[in-house]
């Protein structure tokens, strides 16, 4: 660092002690960008030998795509030195011997009368990592609030509005030609209720976890349609990730990929449709538009299986043609079902 690393401070501590013990890493940086000294931490830090950031450039520092416009921003730096920390509003990323990228924060203090930069780099990944975290627990939080107004909304008006109106249709139907069909639209607007009913337990409840069914069947399914060749589409009623045990989680995603396994290897689909029921029991379909069932479908292993894992808590297991062609499996527990 020069003549001033020997001299003692007024604490009785040499700047060279001060200069070794600072946390954060140290870098004295020429006119021109070339570093003329490092102390342990900055070497440390982007993991480089002793002294091998000497005569380097800070650039050698810095991710490969941010080196060009970096070195406008040092030239502008140079034509008006001041104190300042570097980087406000943005982030700045640092770059290892290892071509990892990390981020950092930078500030300048320029040294009077030799015309160098005293440049101090903090590793900020920690920093970055909770501001990440904290930026996700606002956002899950909103969006919590979201469902909540979203439920109270449903449930207060929505549901209201389709129940009176069932009534007024009931009352009606007494009086109608055609009392069957007026039956037929009460029947619907009811099971319109239930579903809504559903989406408001769904919603009013803490929102998807990671570990919910809907949030791992979409996984499964986006890591299987790459082996499928085909991109199911899926459909889900009920509250999934909050309603359904964990041992039926296990269960149901066993179902959903020997499903789709079974129409990769056999089906020759071009189409895939995946709906999963949660409500008094846990109902799983798979329709494919592909070549059907052989004449003899218990000879294949995995539909076995899938009656087996029906059976085992009380369920039902049925595969078979549809009106349309292609294959339907439909596996159904009852929601309280326990393993035999």
């Amino acid at each position: 660092m020069g003549q001033s690393v020997n001299q003692d401070t007024d604490f009785g501590v040499s700047a060279e002690e001060l200069w070794e013990s600072s946390p954060d890493a140290l870098l004295v940086v020429e006119a021109g960008g070339r570093i003329r000294s490092a102390n342990t931490a900055a070497h440390l830090l982007f993991r480089v030998p002793p002294r091998s950031l000497i005569g380097k450039t800070v650039e050698d520092l810095l991710p490969i795509s941010a080196r060009e416009r970096h070195q406008s921003e040092r030239a502008s730096f140079e034509r008006d030195p001041r104190q300042r920390p570097m980087g406000t509003g943005k982030r700045l990323a640092g770059r290892r011997a290892d071509s990892t990228e990390f981020p950092v924060h930078v500030s300048l203090s320029p040294l009077n009368g030799v015309g160098h930069t005293l440049a101090a780099v903090r590793d900020m990944t920690d920093w970055v990592a909770t501001e990440d975290l904290l930026r996700d627990t606002e956002w899950q939080r909103d969006r919590a609030e979201d469902h909540e107004r979203i439920a109270r909304e449903l449930h207060d008006t929505v549901i209201q509005e389709l129940f009176a109106a069932g009534i007024g249709l009931q009352t009606l139907q007494a009086r109608s030609e055609e009392p069957e069909r007026l039956g037929d639209i009460v029947g619907s607007l009811d099971a319109t209720i239930r579903t809504i009913r559903s989406v408001i337990f769904d919603l009013s409840s803490p929102v998807h976890s990671s570990s919910g069914l809907r949030s791992q069947v979409n996984e499964l399914v986006a890591v299987m349609s790459k082996t499928v060749g085909i991109e199911p589409r899926c459909h889900f009623t009920g509250p999934l990730d909050t309603g359904v045990p964990d041992h039926l989680v296990e269960e149901a995603l066993a179902v959903v990929r020997e499903g789709l396994t079974n129409v990769a290897r056999h089906a020759k689909a071009s189409t895939i449709d995946l709906r999963v029921d949660v409500g008094e029991s846990l109902l799983i379909e798979v329709l494919d538009n592909g070549v059907g069932l052989e004449d003899d479908p218990t000879r294949r292993s995995g539909l076995a299986n899938l009656g087996d894992r029906a059976t085992r808590y009380g369920g039902t297991f049925l595969a078979h043609r549809g009106p349309m062609g292609g294959t339907i499996l439909e596996w159904s527990v009852p929601m309280g079902g326990e393993s035999d």
